[in-house]
């Protein structure tokens, strides 16, 4: 598995802003009221993202030489997959925070509108922590290459 590349997280959160953007233009234009943003959206991913870092931490101590626990290589693994996930999923969601944020920007003099966009803003940061928690945990199941194996490449040279 390869490591999340910084572009595509960009590319994709930028996608994701301009398409709830403009679906909530769309949405208010139709006549409906904006969905509501709740705090316990915020609480969730922040439990997410605490997640991905606990799940990580006993690889990285693995990886790192602490050979005392035995970690068994589907784990492992299974980590670096949910690691990769939890980055996109974090880049997704920071972006469609950001653009739901952008949408309530023009009408921040509403107090209804400005305590939705304190609660969008909180999720935008929320989902960067899950990010970055998902790119430090992808960096933490890196393993090392074999000493032994860069000797034979040098012996075989």
């Amino acid at each position: 598995m390869r490591p999340s590349k910084p572009g595509l997280l960009v590319g994709l959160g930028v996608i994701a802003a301009v398409l709830t953007w403009s679906g909530l233009q769309i949405w208010v234009s139709a006549g409906h009221a904006e969905p509501d943003l709740v705090w316990t959206t915020v609480l969730t991913i922040g439990l997410l993202a605490v997640a991905v870092f606990g799940l990580g931490w006993p690889v990285k101590q693995w990886v790192e030489g602490d050979k005392g626990r035995r970690i068994d290589a589907l784990r492992a693994a299974r980590t670096a997959a949910l690691a990769k996930a939890a980055s996109v999923a974090g880049s997704l969601l920071v972006g469609g925070f950001a653009g739901w944020v952008v949408h309530y920007v023009p009408t921040l003099d509403i107090a209804a509108r400005r305590s939705e966009a304190v609660v969008g803003a909180a999720d935008v940061v929320v989902s960067a922590l899950l990010l970055v928690a998902g790119l430090v945990v992808e960096r933490w199941c890196r393993v090392p290459p074999d000493e032994d194996d860069d000797q034979n490449r040098m012996q075989v040279s």
